[in-house]
């Protein structure tokens, strides 16, 4: 709100120039120009550099980045460049236009040079949040302002709440307190609650109001309406819900807007959270187990593990909406305190009745029953279990490091003097803490920074034109026409079938991929041509019209187009270019209707039939029963255009891209990230058909392959991939590959 606060102020005064802020906000890209630079600044950044040439005051920046490369380099690769002055003149800029250079040559710093630009325009107090406090947030509270509470995980609002009644004597016991937990069936007893300390004085605390949307929206609302009639000078209304994005149905305005409104955010970072979760322990406890040595160190071990399952999932979730990430979790879990205290008191009771510690037995009640039990995707499981398998064993005993330059500390220390060692010896947090590449760190900033401007262009208004004279439906005009001029025809399905001598697996999949690619062409040109019209005056225009129009002017896929087509993060422009290399690959494919050299298989719809087709030539070539029949892989040293024939054993797919670590080519196994590279392009992969019984791999990796970085519900198959490291390692790291990766295209 900082940075729209200071929008504001620059548009009031006439200082902000429009087709700049536009830039900030949407960090347009120019695709295809020629990267001179490519040993240092990546084709993405390059192709950020094309699109701000092209508004004034920046249209030497691309040859100034090659004539000044020393210098641009050595401050691209600071760690934090916004504390240092831009390069040559471009550091006498504004401050605001010094924003466009981080926009488009360090997008992971963008947050950071907000923040400092916010502080610098209005003051510090407009970046730094003010602390849950609920006592001074009851002082400004009244009978007809309620106190709405929006939950984070591990944060107790009950407990808050109790605590403040009974310092200022409204209690259960008393009778000056009630807390009702939503849920089926508990609407007339929070009503009953809320009349009576409404009339007789009391406070009401409804928790989970999120989970009675239809009571909410109805008696709840119009009651909260009319709360400041006849209400006793001491009643008060609490109200906790989950934060609205994650809401199947969004909680009603009006009650939101008559409330104060508070969240208690979980501490940031895995030391807080660490202390957080060895508070939730005592000396008292750790001295009740007969075996003490070993379970101070089980019990600081499982308040890392429960951290960093927390914090992880700040790197990326991929079932929140709006995810372009998952290399945290694909899932979103609640753990919570329970899950430590259970494991606690467990670890207790199997060592008094053990005589060495059975590290398999706590793992498998760790990781499959007390968290393992919030865990659905099979992946997360594996990575859950990854941790324990690598915290639980013999060597925690003896002293191991939790992550470099971090070592458990010793299980002779009490409680407060293991809390005052990891205050002072836990070094700063990496992701290095949490079994991820360094790299990792760089796409969780720009996420932020992209999630911050999408944030930003949503509180801008939408009609009107810019300073340019380009209106919405200007916009959405111009890139209509483009759209349509680029559009292939369709395949003539009848043609194609009548060419068709054997209906093999492979010719089915092209024959089914060219009939999906009929039905979204035919819908963006239905769609299109419905538009034009519409924008022309010849037709009344619809919402789902004007959510095209809106969708082809913020250069974003429509999701009429969407519904129909394949899982995908690209904007539009970079989606069209795609979708004309898969009507590409088809059309090569349809053309002859043999085997194809090397399959694309990025660019199918359904990925997984063309696998399935492998596995049933192969079948029926041996005579195997297919459901005994899988998939394996192997890595070639070969790029596309080495392949000179289709593969007897198989298919030879491309197009895939390893995130969390390379591929060595020298080695032929995989390897630790290069500083600064997110994503590896993988070279040709073959794809072959085996028996299950001789489905084991020795020294492989069991690599999950996704559509794209988003993970979750888009698994297509599992490749194997060599490794000279442990299954742990990569797991950790989140290592896994794409099939489509915005960033590497």
């Amino acid at each position: 709100m900082g940075t729209q606060l200071v929008m504001s102020i620059l548009r009031g005064r006439g200082e902000l120039q429009q087709q700049k802020f536009d830039y900030l906000l949407r960090g347009p890209k120019v695709l295809g120009e020629e990267n001179p630079l490519s040993e240092w600044v990546s084709d993405s950044v390059w192709a950020s550099v094309q699109a701000l040439k092209e508004l004034e005051d920046y249209s030497s920046l691309p040859d100034d980045l090659v004539g000044s490369a020393k210098r641009w380099k050595e401050w691209m690769e600071l760690e934090r460049p916004e504390d240092e002055p831009v390069p040559g003149d471009w550091k006498r800029m504004p401050e605001f236009e010094r924003l466009l250079l981080f926009r488009a040559l360090r997008p992971d710093r963008l947050t950071a040079a907000m923040a400092t630009f916010v502080k610098n325009s209005i003051g510090v107090e407009y970046i730094t949040s003010q602390p849950f406090n609920l006592e001074k947030s009851y002082q400004d509270s009244s009978p007809a302002t309620p106190i709405f509470v929006f939950l984070s995980p591990g944060v107790d609002v009950a407990a808050a709440v109790e605590g403040l009644g009974a310092k200022l004597g409204f209690t259960a016991e008393s009778g000056r307190y009630a807390s009702v937990s939503l849920g089926q069936g508990q609407e007339p007893i929070a009503m009953t609650n809320l009349n009576n300390m409404h009339k007789n004085g009391g406070w009401v605390l409804l928790q989970n109001i999120h989970l009675t949307i239809d009571w909410t929206s109805g008696p709840l609302e119009k009651k909260v309406d009319k709360l400041a009639e006849g209400a006793h000078p001491e009643f008060r209304l609490f109200l906790s819900a989950e934060p609205p994005p994650g809401l199947e149905r969004p909680l009603p305005i009006s009650l939101l807007q008559a409330s104060i409104k508070l969240t208690n955010e979980p501490p940031e970072g895995l030391k807080p959270n660490l202390l957080r979760a060895y508070n939730n322990f005592n000396e008292e406890i750790l001295e009740s187990c007969a075996k003490q040595a070993e379970f101070r160190s089980i019990i600081f071990a499982l308040c890392y593990f429960h951290a960093a399952l927390l914090e992880r999932k700040k790197f990326g979730v991929g079932n929140l909406p709006g995810a372009t990430s998952g290399i945290g979790w694909n899932m979103n879990y609640p753990f919570n305190t329970g899950d430590l205290l259970c494991c606690g008191q467990c670890a207790n009771n199997y060592l008094e009745n053990n005589s060495k510690v059975p590290w398999e037995d706590l793992r498998y009640i760790f990781g499959e029953i007390m968290y393992g039990g919030h865990i659905v995707e099979d992946w997360d499981r594996r990575l859950a279990n990854g941790y324990l398998f690598f915290y639980f064993n013999d060597s925690l005993l003896e002293g191991m490091e939790m992550f470099p330059k971090f070592p458990a500390p010793a299980n002779t220390l009490n409680h407060k003097t293991t809390l005052e060692t990891i205050e002072e010896t836990m070094p700063p947090e990496t992701p290095l803490a949490f079994g991820l590449h360094p790299n990792a760190e760089i796409g969780f900033k720009l996420r932020e920074a992209d999630s911050f401007c999408a944030s930003l262009v949503t509180l801008q208004p939408r009609e009107g034109g810019d300073e340019a004279g380009m209106s919405t439906e200007e916009k959405a005009k111009m890139v209509l026409d483009d759209v349509v001029d680029k559009l292939p025809d369709q395949f003539d399905m009848e043609d194609i079938r009548g060419r068709v001598d054997d209906f093999t697996p492979y010719v089915m999949v092209a024959i089914q991929e060219s009939e999906r690619m009929n039905v979204l062409l035919a819908e963006m040109k239905r769609s299109l041509a419905e538009l034009d019209l519409g924008l022309k005056g010849d037709l009344t225009m619809t919402a789902p019209m004007e959510a095209l129009m809106h969708a082809l002017a913020s250069d974003g896929v429509p999701s009429g187009w969407t519904r129909l087509a394949y899982h995908s993060l690209r904007p539009l422009g970079s989606w069209l270019a795609n979708l004309l290399n898969r009507v590409g690959q088809l059309n090569e494919w349809t053309a002859d209707l043999g085997v194809p050299k090397v399959v694309w298989l990025s660019g199918l719809f359904n990925p997984q039939s063309f696998l399935t087709a492998v596995m049933q030539t192969t079948a029926r070539r041996n005579e195997w029963p297919l459901d005994k029949t899988v998939v394996l892989t192997e890595v070639t040293k070969k790029q596309v255009d080495q392949i000179d024939a289709p593969s007897r054993d198989g298919a030879f797919i491309h197009g895939l891209t390893l995130e969390g670590a390379r591929w060595d080519d020298k080695i032929g196994a995989l390897d630790d990230s290069k500083p600064k590279e997110l994503f590896s392009a993988m070279p040709v992969i073959l794809v072959k058909a085996v028996t299950v019984d001789k489905a084991e791999m020795k020294d492989a990796y069991q690599c999950p392959v996704y559509t794209t970085e988003a993970r979750f519900r888009q698994e297509v198959f599992t490749a194997q991939l060599k490794s000279k490291h442990s299954w742990i390692k990569w797991t950790l790291a989140g290592v896994c590959m794409f099939l489509d990766v915005v960033a590497a295209s």
